[in-house]
């Protein structure tokens, strides 16, 4: 049986090397890709290769690899983040010449002035990359759909980054891998409009990830009478996950943040965000015993939007109640 699959594996890969080697930096992209919307590729980049996954599963990277055996490789990141949703991979071909440092200083300086916000980043020098180490280690391909998207390779520099932002009011995580592939620099770039998770209920576990990722975590399950700062019983669950999380983290203090759209009087606005902060607050304590000193509530109406306020989806990702570290 071992030798069947050491026989199947050896004519995979020279499958795979021979489309490989159809394709170089230069030939007109595959047909049917195209770049994804608002992320350009890097200057004389060609399409190799691309796919679309309507709903999948997608692991991201976000801290350094450590150590652990597995298949005889052994690096693991040390931490991963879970998306689902819409994922779109873009395999792109430049010539060697062109430098993967280039193609990386690139990619972090456009994504950055769009908006996209760096989450991880890493440069790994002569360090072996296998997609099964560095993603979960169950032997699979990291992007369903695309057998060997990432592939292996080893004593080779490359980059893995991480960035994530807001496109169409959708949560956008961008994963990139830049390296060497033979005679050219490939860049796999992997595109996930994430299922917004913070449209529902926020367990405490995810509140944890959310603030050690990005100082804070928004919550929409929290909610409100129209105009007013009573909070209805079906906000109780959500106030529990709060209330779980601040009782783990009893040495760190918080700000609770009320936000609303633009729709109505910027100064009711504020009054009315800062007095739901506040009741967020009083619920927190009286009920569910948290103590006083970890949270200050403010209100900031609609000075921090984070969708655009010209659709009606757009104002509910920006009606929310956020917690953030101080």
């Amino acid at each position: 049986m071992k030798k069947v699959t050491v026989i199947l594996a050896v004519i995979a890969l020279m499958i795979t090397t021979n489309i490989f080697a159809q394709n170089k930096p230069g030939d007109p992209d595959k047909d049917g890709c195209k770049d994804y919307p608002g992320i350009s590729r890097y200057k004389g980049a060609t399409i190799h290769i691309c796919s679309v996954i309507n709903y999948g599963k997608f692991y991201l990277g976000l801290d350094e690899p450590v150590k652990k055996d597995y298949l005889g490789h052994g690096q693991f990141f040390k931490k991963f983040m879970e998306v689902k949703g819409k994922i779109y991979n873009i395999q792109y071909l430049l010539p060697l010449e062109t430098g993967i440092l280039s193609v990386y200083e690139n990619y972090k300086n456009s994504l950055t002035r769009a908006g996209y916000n760096m989450l991880y980043s890493e440069n790994f020098k002569n360090t072996c990359f296998y997609r099964e180490d560095y993603y979960g280690g169950d032997g699979g391909p990291i992007v369903k759909g695309v057998h060997d998207f990432y592939g292996n390779t080893c004593d080779k520099d490359y980059y893995y980054v991480v960035f994530s932002g807001v496109r169409d009011s959708l949560n956008i995580y961008i994963a990139l891998f830049i390296g060497q592939d033979g005679d050219e620099v490939i860049v796999n770039q992997s595109v996930i409009e994430a299922v917004p998770l913070e449209l529902g209920l926020i367990s405490a576990d995810y509140i944890a990830q959310n603030i050690e990722m990005t100082g804070h975590s928004v919550f929409y399950d929290i909610h409100f009478d129209t105009g007013s700062a009573k909070i209805d019983s079906k906000s109780d669950n959500q106030i529990k996950q709060i209330a779980d999380y601040l009782k783990k983290h009893t040495d760190k203090k918080y700000y609770i943040v009320g936000h609303t759209d633009n729709v109505g009087d910027f100064t009711s606005n504020m009054t009315l965000s800062e007095n739901r902060a506040k009741a967020v607050v009083s619920e927190l304590v009286s009920k569910y015993g948290v103590d006083a000193t970890q949270l200050k509530p403010y209100g900031v109406a609609s000075l921090a939007p984070i969708s655009s306020n010209l659709t009606d989806g757009g104002k509910a990702r920006n009606r929310r109640v956020e917690i953030v570290e101080q």
